[in-house]
């Protein structure tokens, strides 16, 4: 028998990683946005039912200033305890329910309802549009509790949670106790080593996909925009704790390092953990420990919140 180092890729994730880089994910290869997004909710139906069974919890669907928001009810909900959680997907794709298979699991974890806002997709909708919908969600939901709840994002909901925190120091409202971001975009320019390193090893993003994404998002807006691109923001030790995850082989890799060293030195108390072998937002397939134990040890950060 060959052991593997302490801290390798588990043999489900070694083998999950080469199936996942079989498959096409061309974006830019997808003209039809329309047929692009039913072909995304088709694949993830199935992993968001069985997380409703494997975590169960009760779904419902408010209007909250006039976005669509989803809130999720575990079974053992403790009430007090709030999570607005954003979706990703380029902010382009995605919805709520296609992220249930993170976001069923945290409020079980965390025995905690959370909202996730319908934010407006681009190319319809570009900036600000999904920000401005994330910020209506997030006033009404500031307004009705003394402790505003925590915040959570992946991929782009990461990027909008970041400029969401700007929108609230903007706007002089309380900051969420903590944060917790999934491989956060947060700097359009897409700048650093990793869009070089693992162009080609991250088996869900490309350079030219993300290229492609960002410049639909972006519109007419100058990418070192705070709220478009929030690396460039003002941060300071009035931002929430955070915990950011991401991998090795994430395309957006370098640009977590860069974003969690300005934040330090913005005296934000800042933890980066980057996993052995994982891609963007690995938290997404439960069919790998590194998945279940990621969103556990975010889970257990939050709890210490409340």
């Amino acid at each position: 028998m060959v052991l593997k180092p302490l801290g390798s890729m588990s043999d489900e994730a070694v083998k999950l990683q080469q199936r996942l880089r079989e498959k096409n994910t061309n974006f830019v290869d997808n003209i039809d946005m329309s047929d692009l997004r039913k072909s995304i909710d088709d694949e993830c139906k199935l992993a968001s039912e069985l997380a409703i069974k494997q975590f169960p919890c009760k779904i419902s669907y408010l209007n909250i200033d006039g976005v669509k928001t989803m809130q999720i009810l575990p079974k053992n909900v403790i009430k007090g305890r709030q999570i607005l959680y954003i979706f990703g997907g380029g902010f382009t794709t995605g919805s709520p329910f296609n992220d249930l298979v993170i976001s069923a699991q945290i409020a079980n974890y965390t025995k905690s309802t959370v909202f996730c806002p319908y934010y407006r997709l681009a190319p319809e909708n570009p900036f600000p549009a999904a920000l401005d919908d994330v910020f209506k969600v997030a006033k009404q939901l500031w307004s009705i509790s003394d402790n505003p709840p925590l915040l959570m994002g992946e991929s782009a909901g990461a990027t909008l949670a970041l400029s969401l925190t700007h929108l609230l120091k903007k706007h002089k409202l309380n900051m969420p106790a903590r944060m917790g971001l999934l491989s956060p975009a947060s700097d359009f320019y897409t700048e650093g080593d990793s869009f070089i390193f693992n162009e080609n090893r991250d088996p869900i993003l490309t350079l030219e996909n993300v290229t492609a994404v960002s410049s639909i998002y972006a519109g007419n807006a100058k990418l070192d925009n705070p709220l478009l691109s929030p690396i460039f923001g003002s941060f300071d030790k009035t931002y929430p704790k955070t915990l950011m995850t991401s991998g090795t082989q994430d395309l957006f890799l370098s640009s977590c390092i860069r974003l969690a060293k300005i934040m330090r030195e913005a005296e934000v108390d800042v933890e980066l953990r980057v996993w052995e072998g994982m891609w963007h937002v690995f938290e997404y397939y439960q069919e790998i420990p590194e998945s279940t134990q990621s969103l556990k040890e975010i889970s257990s950060f939050f709890e210490e919140a409340f």
